[in-house]
């Protein structure tokens, strides 16, 4: 059962751990009953987390419930390869315009993570916030509008791949080498540091299958 905490958040991190690593397979349907017995928590929370997932696309509507929508490996790789093409070209826009203290504020904040579940949380907020630097930055609202998209697309994998505590040092060392090289103004430092990130990000079941 679910620790009673942020239950909707919690709800969110256990259906994509379920549904990346393939427990739950693309076409199986989502109950909500079967969801708040699993879970040991309300509806309220699991309809919130449905919902969520279903906005960034990894689950799918039906007239009654939901049911996994992942993405074969080449559909998901094509949707990496997409946000990787469009943040590159807001990187090339924006490594300029960043203020320095923006990108101090953030290595600072990597360099000094906390341990456990509050560094993985650290962690992601400064990814979160590296890539809005990028896409804010980039001059063009169109663009950074696309990139949002894919962004929120790409979401559910980028959080799977931090669940692993394992890997979260290597993670934390990829983020500080993307904006020490922004900060330097090191465009094809950078270049090659962001689009090794990002499509390290495409991570699924499906790609361990086919294996």
């Amino acid at each position: 059962m679910l620790k009673k905490i942020n239950l909707s958040d919690q709800a969110y991190e256990e259906l994509v751990k379920k549904i990346v690593s393939g427990t739950y397979p693309a076409g199986e349907t989502l109950p909500e009953e079967k969801l708040t017995v699993e879970f040991g928590i309300s509806r309220t929370p699991v309809r919130e987390a449905l919902r969520r997932l279903a906005a960034e696309g990894l689950i799918e509507p039906l007239p009654r419930g939901f049911r996994v929508a992942l993405p074969d490996e080449k559909a998901l790789r094509e949707l990496f390869e997409c946000r990787c093409m469009l943040e590159l070209q807001a990187l090339k826009r924006a490594i300029g315009r960043i203020p320095a203290e923006k990108t101090d504020g953030l290595l600072a904040a990597l360099r000094q993570c906390p341990r456990g579940e509050n560094a993985r949380k650290s962690a992601l907020a400064a990814d979160q916030e590296m890539h809005a630097l990028i896409r804010d930055y980039c001059g063009n609202r169109c663009l950074a509008a696309l990139i949002e998209q894919f962004h929120r697309k790409t979401a559910p994998y980028r959080n799977y791949r931090n669940y692993e505590n394992a890997r979260l040092k290597d993670l934390i060392a990829e983020r500080i080498g993307i904006l020490s090289a922004i900060r330097e103004q090191n465009l094809e430092k950078a270049e090659r540091l962001l689009e090794k990130h990002i499509l390290n990000g495409c991570i699924g079941p499906v790609q361990k299958k086919a294996k």
